[in-house]
């Protein structure tokens, strides 16, 4: 009986998986088919460009949640923490969720507080979250102005994938609340308590226990494709679970949604290094005029659509189509003659990874210097780390976010 209730919610995930892939799917190749035929119409063709790049971009951001659900839940993946300034971590994610808003008009708010006294860390009752927002301004406390040491992207994306949901499910001139309150301090650390708070269409008390199962969904008639993955809960709550932290939600139907977030945040020792903000990719006129790349792939198609995308930007580019030959050219060239070498992973006749080594590993005086790329389909944290290990110095995914690769390339060469 077990067995058959497992099988039964393997088979349903699966459906629910393979209904959403096809849905975007359907969409791409059936506008592909209606771009051949209008040609000549080149106001249609490039509103069919528009959802197209849609449509495979939801694609993209649902294999990838999967992809991420998948390492969680198997316990793959680790917490990299560094020293980050907890307001301004705070400021740039409101930022983003304020944008959302205002395209929505909604009223969207961040407030900080402190409860040093009277609260109990990961405690909460349903009463005291029942839709009440607060009528005051929120004293800021000066906790909030220092350093913690804690993994920015996996909190950030937990507290963005609530925050997300929020303004997606709250109808225009609704209200979204974001409240951090710090309830406990001491020398070592710091507990706090993150609420998301909104006034939106809410959820029925039965749902609840299922609210953060992948892609359980209320509405089943909601198309995902406007609304998420259905997995950004499911994510954020793993996530916190990896943070040694509670998540817990209330909801009524028709009256908001309150959801509640508990972790504890090691203090940084003084003079850490603040990773807040530090992101690459703001650039947009990227130019490598007189720059060669060595660009390292066995797919023919691959190899058209990366080099003149590499041209756009006035590369100069040169393909080998195996480990063995990206291997050859390089050591056939004098140093400086690349500038920066893109590889893939799984080739015929030599991989990417033996195909590094055997670069940092030659006598060749750019040996060490050239900068490696993997440009692969390996996107596993696991692949990652094989990259970094053969002497790679970054691992772009496919497929790859071309503005990323710019920047990347970019801060390689020139940085």
């Amino acid at each position: 009986m077990e067995n058959e209730r497992i099988n039964r919610g393997k088979n349903e995930f699966l459906e629910r998986m393979s209904r959403e892939i096809r849905a975007p799917l359907n969409s791409i190749i059936g506008l592909s088919y209606l771009s051949k035929e209008n040609v000549g119409n080149t106001k249609q063709l490039l509103e069919n460009l528009e959802k197209i790049d849609m449509s495979a971009h939801f694609i993209l951001s649902f294999v990838n949640d999967i992809l991420n659900l998948s390492q969680l839940e198997s316990g793959s993946v680790a917490e990299n923490r560094d020293d980050t300034d907890l307001k301004k971590f705070l400021e740039e994610l409101s930022r983003g969720i304020e944008n959302k808003a205002r395209e929505k008009q909604i009223d969207f708010s961040m407030k900080l507080s402190t409860k040093l006294s009277g609260a109990n860390f990961g405690e909460s009752s349903k009463e005291d979250f029942a839709g009440d927002f607060m009528e005051k301004p929120v004293e800021t406390h000066t906790g909030f102005g220092r350093k913690y040491r804690f993994d920015a992207q996996m909190l950030g994306k937990a507290l963005f994938n609530i925050l997300d949901n929020a303004v997606k499910f709250t109808p225009s001139e609704g209200k979204v609340e974001f409240i951090v309150e710090m309830l406990k301090e001491t020398d070592q650390d710091a507990a706090f308590r993150f609420q998301i708070r909104d006034n939106g269409i809410g959820m029925d008390e039965t749902f609840l226990p299922r609210a953060f199962d992948p892609l359980e969904q209320e509405d089943s008639g909601n198309p995902t494709l406007g609304g998420g993955t259905g997995l950004g809960l499911a994510i954020a709550r793993n996530i916190i679970r990896v943070m040694n932290g509670n998540i817990e939600v209330h909801s009524k139907k028709g009256n908001g949604s309150t959801f509640i977030i508990n972790v504890t945040l090691d203090k940084a020792a003084d003079g850490g290094k603040d990773t807040c903000g530090q992101s690459r990719g703001t650039k947009q006129d990227y130019d490598f005029t007189g720059k060669r790349v060595l660009l390292v792939e066995d797919n023919e198609i691959n190899v058209e659509i990366t080099g003149n995308i590499l041209r756009h930007k006035n590369f100069d580019v040169e393909v080998a189509v195996n480990g063995r030959e990206g291997v050859e050219m390089f050591l056939a060239h004098a140093p400086g003659y690349y500038d920066v070498i893109l590889m893939d992973i799984r080739m015929p006749e030599m991989d990417g990874l033996t195909a590094t080594q055997k670069i940092r590993g030659s006598d060749h005086a750019d040996s060490e210097r050239i900068p490696i790329i993997a440009m692969t389909a390996n996107a596993f944290e696991e692949d990652v780390r094989k990259s970094f290990q053969a002497g790679m110095n970054e691992h772009l995914s496919k497929p790859v976010d071309i503005k990323q690769m710019y920047s990347t390339l970019d801060g390689m060469i020139y940085g």
